[in-house]
């Protein structure tokens, strides 16, 4: 992916920085510095702070951050354009491959299918039966009695989320498929909502905050990464 990676390597090489006075300076780690000039996405826990520290060294380098992010987008936009001419090109190989392997198949599979075909349509021109012209016996309707023992189905129960910040993080909160927050929660804020199914929550750092469902305490460090960035679902009982 050519994104602004080699801008950013070639305007800091220019100003002959090196990675540990950048990491001094901004305070990004070196291997984010690293993956911010590889245009390695996947070494920052989301998105979010990609973009995040690619606007602060972009600033540090005296280069336009919106100009860098849109450098990015139309990569990213690029390389998802490849990847689908490729796909489509690969199936392609593979159907003319399998159907030079099967030519044979497909050849009988064909006259079956007109045969069948033939076979319906001499069926539909067989003359079908007269009708006899006595009317059938009426099957009398018998009317059930309404009773009033009508059953009101319950409500489903909602599950309750709620997430407080002990410091600075970048949290996803999705419910029933549906996106309900995505960025920052910074310290000593709260974040609460309601669901009828369950909750998918992407965490950047799990010491960062306290979550409860159904105003029960979520052990979140279970799974978690080496990162401490962790996903977790929250589903009814």
């Amino acid at each position: 992916m050519n994104g602004p990676g080699k801008v950013l390597q070639q305007a800091r090489k220019k100003k002959r920085y090196s990675l540990d006075k950048i990491h001094k300076a901004t305070r990004i780690k070196k291997e984010f510095i690293e993956g911010l000039e590889n245009d390695n996405v996947s070494a920052f826990p989301a998105e979010l702070y990609y973009k995040n520290f690619l606007k602060t060294y972009a600033q540090f380098l005296a280069l336009d951050p919106n100009e860098m992010i849109n450098l990015y987008e139309q990569s990213k936009l690029e390389q998802q354009e490849d990847l689908f001419k490729q796909s489509n090109i690969n199936i392609e190989n593979k159907f003319v491959e399998f159907y030079k392997k099967n030519k044979q198949t497909f050849i009988y599979i064909g006259y079956g299918l007109i045969g069948i075909l033939l076979v319906c349509i001499i069926v539909m021109l067989i003359p079908t039966k007269q009708v006899s012209n006595q009317e059938p016996q009426k099957t009398p309707i018998v009317k059930k009695e309404q009773t009033n023992n009508t059953q009101v189905p319950q409500k489903p129960t909602e599950q309750k989320l709620y997430i407080k910040a002990i410091a600075d993080t970048w949290i996803k909160v999705i419910g029933d498929d549906k996106k309900l927050f995505e960025s920052i929660l910074y310290k000593d804020k709260t974040f609460e909502a309601v669901t009828k199914q369950e909750f998918n929550i992407k965490i950047g750092n799990i010491d960062g905050i306290e979550v409860y469902f159904n105003d029960k305490p979520v052990d979140i460090s279970n799974g978690a990464s080496n990162s401490k960035v962790n996903t977790i679902t929250l589903k009814r009982d």
